[in-house]
């Protein structure tokens, strides 16, 4: 997914933008299961929206091209250390990341996962079922490259609530957020 900038690309470090996308966010967490739009790759224009040189990014799988990086502004640190986490969901998860303390709970890891295609439907490869907070009935969300075991993993993070991570998937110009207080089962109905 390392390319060059386009000039739309380029739109996402101007602070309207970043506002924009931070709308967008604040939105996707409020309404969990909801789809984003986004103009450009949703997972470097996300990460342009929220960090700055006081937080802290972990790119374990090289996903960011090394020119992106001076933007972001984040202090780079080891995975276990970071506040935001970019993977590939396609691949299984290794280890946990950090999922805050009881007396800070709000320092447990935002995980950026990259995914081929998100769908409003259940036509896709692995479909998710949404409760929780935000959500009047029941979501159907439909995702393709998103490895199962990311649910699980995920869903055994945040069993002890405060504790636990938010998700972001993002495919190629959308994005969803999966806060730490969604229900999501995989598969039948909620």
């Amino acid at each position: 997914m390392k390319n060059e900038m386009t000039m739309v690309e380029a739109d996402i470090w101007h602070p309207v933008q970043q506002q924009q996308l931070f709308r967008s966010l604040l939105d996707a967490f409020s309404y969990p299961g909801r789809i984003q739009s986004c103009t450009t790759e949703p997972s470097i224009a996300l990460l342009s929206a929220l960090l700055d040189g006081q937080t802290t990014l972990s790119d374990p799988q090289d996903l960011l091209d090394e020119s992106v990086w001076p933007k972001l502004e984040a202090r780079r640190v080891p995975y276990d250390l970071a506040a935001f986490i970019l993977l590939d969901g396609s691949r299984a998860p290794e280890r946990a990341p950090k999922l805050g303390t009881l007396e800070e709970p709000e320092h447990g890891a935002t995980l950026l996962l990259r995914v081929a295609a998100l769908h409003a439907d259940s036509a896709s490869e692995l479909r998710l079922q949404l409760t929780g907070p935000g959500i009047r009935q029941p979501v159907s969300l439909g995702v393709n490259g998103l490895h199962a075991d990311w649910i699980a993993a995920r869903n055994d993070w945040v069993s002890d609530f405060p504790l636990g991570v938010e998700l972001l998937l993002c495919d190629g110009q959308r994005f969803v957020a999966l806060p730490r207080t969604t229900q999501i089962k995989i598969g039948g109905a909620a």
